[in-house]
């Protein structure tokens, strides 16, 4: 009997449990499914598909230097096992828990009755400290540090060939650059792979860690000194269990007490990674549904023009539009200069949340939807049990990007504004000849009115019913154990790796 391997969004060899307990079997048939169904949904976009193939052809490469081959195809899943049955019979289906959206665990839940249905054996493997079917959030915490804790399972050095395959599916990984998936793919951003994911996470724990706190909240310096690993988490190039392994390594190794502060600090956060992704777990709906209810009234006027100005970075406030920019040219930009996008279109303009919360999912190169949706809903204010946070963008660039260096990278027409005035082009006396659009909002004035309209609710009986109840749901029990600062709440700490 074959054992197949099915990768999703976790694209490498090392740490990889399913590949791992099908070598022990037998022959192994590994492969990934480009799925239209999945691929074509409003969250996804080009240039997560091309860190999928930039990935695949990494993991390819790999899996020969063991004597296999990765087999792709462009189907559903199911046509391509049912392939497999017709060719081989009975096989074994391995893969990892995808903890994704409702459509993907949909497609995960039809592939299970799909095996069942013929009586063939399916295991899935926790992927991330995520775990499935969780009873209470009061185990998560011991949970996630027993998964972490085991050991790292090295890449199999041997895997048996199946040479025989079905034919959907092809060895030839350019096969899929004929899938058609919408947006435009970019040119500035991160490559995929697992050997580029080590090489960051390396040059990292080299060096880079240095002044990770210390640019932690600067949009131009933590492009450098944050890990960058996201994307590589967010698409299974690397294990989160290799990265804290490997972190903790480096904190017990140094003996500068200014650099144990500094990965200290990322490795607090490192902790925040799967919590957000168990609360989409455990509530598929936040993804398109408020966690709080009573928010749900505020935000019914929509203005398509405003959105389109903030989305394409044409709303003449310079560190908007220099960010919005940077994610259309690269897929990344930091934790606070995401909050601070949400909370412009959100609360200064008081847009709805959902429409710009997928678009911006198809911008971040490193989408994970978990960590995606619950910050969006965070920063929105939606959940009733964080605190609100409305930013200005002025006085944000004016105290982390002083000079002007991140707006003027990617806000060309402000290169020749001196830097008194970057933050505010519109006070520069020679501002009618940029070609740069005025405020489309007062930012001060806009401010205040989205405070007033979200503390209303906050207040309101039926908003503070709520929050107690998903707080309990969703709350991280780390806050109520630490009993940390009244000044410091835990999940509002920025979210950068």
């Amino acid at each position: 009997m074959i054992n197949v391997v099915w990768f999703k969004r976790d694209i490498r060899i090392t740490d990889h449990q399913p590949l791992v307990e099908a070598s022990k079997l037998g022959p192994v048939l590994p492969i990934y499914v480009a799925e239209p169904s999945i691929w074509k949904e409003a969250d996804l976009s080009s240039r997560h598909f091309q860190f999928v193939w930039e990935s695949l052809l990494d993991l390819s490469e790999n899996l020969s230097k063991t004597g296999s081959k990765l087999f792709v195809a462009i189907a559903e899943v199911e046509e391509v096992l049912a392939a497999i049955y017709e060719k081989h019979g009975p096989f074994r289906l391995f893969a990892h828990e995808e903890n994704g959206t409702p459509i993907t665990f949909a497609r995960d839940l039809r592939v299970h009755e799909w095996m069942k249905e013929r009586s063939l054996p399916f295991t899935e493997f926790q992927h991330f400290g995520v775990v499935r079917k969780l009873k209470s959030r009061n185990t998560f915490q011991e949970k996630w540090e027993d998964f972490m804790s085991r050991n790292i399972l090295p890449a199999p050095k041997k895997l048996e060939l199946v040479r025989d395959v079905p034919s959907n599916l092809s060895s030839d990984l350019h096969l899929l650059r004929d899938f058609v998936v919408k947006g435009r793919p970019i040119l500035q951003g991160q490559r995929g792979g697992e050997s580029n994911a080590i090489q960051v996470l390396n040059s990292f724990l080299d060096y880079r860690f240095q002044s990770y706190n210390v640019h932690i909240s600067k949009p131009y310096s933590s492009a450098e000194s944050c890990s960058r690993l996201s994307s590589y988490l967010a698409w299974g190039n690397i294990s989160m269990r290799t990265v804290v392994h490997q972190t903790r390594q480096a904190l017990e190794q140094t003996t500068n007490s200014f650099h144990k502060k500094q990965l200290t600090a990322f490795i607090s956060r490192i902790h925040w990674h799967c919590h957000f992704i168990q609360r989409l777990e455990s509530d598929p709906e936040i993804m398109t549904k408020p966690i709080n209810a009573a928010y749900d009234t505020i935000r019914t006027k929509w203005d398509e023009e405003a959105c389109q100005r903030w989305f394409y970075g044409k709303t003449g406030i310079p560190l908007v539009d220099a960010a919005m920019r940077c994610l259309h040219e690269t897929g990344w930009v930091n934790f606070r200069t995401r909050a601070m996008l949400v909370s412009f279109v959100c609360n200064t303009l008081l847009l709805d949340w959902r429409r710009p919360s997928m678009g911006l999912a198809q911008l971040f190169l490193d989408y994970e939807p978990g960590i995606h949706f619950s910050q969006v809903q965070m920063q929105a204010g939606t959940t009733g049990f964080n605190t609100i946070r409305v930013y200005n963008p002025i006085k944000m660039g004016k105290n982390h990007d002083p000079n002007g260096a991140f707006v003027r990278r990617f806000v060309k027409e402000l290169v020749d504004v001196p830097d008194e005035y970057i933050h505010e082009p519109w006070l520069y006396e020679e501002f009618d000849t940029l070609g740069y659009p005025e405020p489309m909002v007062d930012i001060v004035e806009a401010n205040r009115r989205a405070r007033d309209v979200l503390y209303r609710v906050k207040r309101s009986e039926e908003a503070r019913e709520i929050s107690k109840e998903q707080l309990d749901k969703h709350g991280s029990r780390m806050r109520r154990e630490s009993r940390k600062k009244k000044t410091e709440k835990p999940e509002q700490l920025s979210f950068d790796l």
